[in-house]
Formats: structure tokens, C-alpha cells, sequence
């Protein structure tokens, strides 16, 4: 099952900065919601376990994270393998920055769902994903900004 999600949201703060920390996988590592053991490999890998409850289906997924490419000081396509209880996740995401405090960053992501997860359906899995990158987004957002106004 493949579902495509996108976005926008506004960042205050500088585009550079933005874009440094979108890059980061130190930085990325620290704002994963509902991460567990999560390791930072090197500059542009990371693992982490995923606690992951989509209705009845609770799980906990291996997940792999890689910054695939960077084109500073606005594009960046992120990748990410997530694997557990029967399922595969896939998903592929590119971020585009402009302007500058505040930054506007438009976002897409593709992913492909194989497995149990997949036989939840569309609807359930397509709430479950929507809800689940709002967060995502707001928890980088807050802690970019909290950065920012640090320094």
C-alpha cells in the first residue's frame, strides 16, 4: 500500500538554521516522537526502535534513517526503512526551504506499507500517518526554535 503525504509549515527561524538541523541526524535523533534506543550511526545515518499503535495493532519497529541527499541551502531528501512484526515501511520525504525567519518549509513523503500494517487499510493507516507527522513537525519546529532563540 502506498500512501503520499505533504505540507507546509513556518519555522522561526533562520533557513540556514533550519536547514543545518533538518541535516543533523544528532539533532533529528533527539526529536524522533515515540523513539527508543535511538543510536546516531554517523553524519548521515541513524537507528531507533519506533513504538508504533496504529487501532488494535501495537508494535515496535526497527527503523533505519538516512539523510540520502543535501542540496544546502534548501532541499534535502530523507529515507527511511522501518521493519517489525510483520510489516516493512519505506518511506522517502524531501524537504524545501525558503525565505528566512520565518522559513517556510514545503515537505512531501511517499511511503510504501507491506505487511500487517498494510492490511489495516488506507483510511485507518492514512489518519494514523497524518496525525503521526503533525507531531513529527511540531516537535521539530519547537525544538528548532528553541535552538534559535539560544543562539
Amino acid at each position: 500500500m502506498q500512501l503520499h503525504l505533504d505540507g507546509t509549515n513556518s519555522i522561526n527561524a533562520t533557513s540556514e538554521k533550519v536547514f543545518r538541523l533538518l541535516t543533523d541526524t544528532g539533532f533529528l535523533a533527539k526529536t524522533l516522537p515515540d523513539a527508543e534506543d535511538v543510536r546516531v550511526i554517523d553524519e548521515t545515518h541513524l537507528e531507533a526502535k519506533i513504538r508504533v499503535r496504529v487501532a488494535v495493532v501495537s508494535s515496535k519497529l526497527k527503523a533505519k534513517m538516512s539523510i540520502a541527499s543535501v542540496d544546502p541551502p534548501s532541499k534535502a531528501e530523507l529515507q527511511v526503512e522501518a521493519t517489525g512484526s510483520g510489516s516493512n515501511i519505506a518511506i522517502k520525504s524531501t524537504f524545501v526551504l525558503a525565505g528566512s525567519s520565518p522559513t517556510t518549509m514545503k515537505w512531501a513523503a511517499d511511503a510504501e506499507i507491506t505487511g500487517v500494517m498494510a492490511g489495516l487499510g488506507s483510511t485507518l493507516l492514512r489518519g494514523f500517518a497524518t496525525k503521526k507527522v503533525a507531531e513529527i513537525f511540531e516537535g521539530i519546529t519547537r525544538a528548532i526554535e528553541s535552538t534559535a532563540s539560544q543562539g
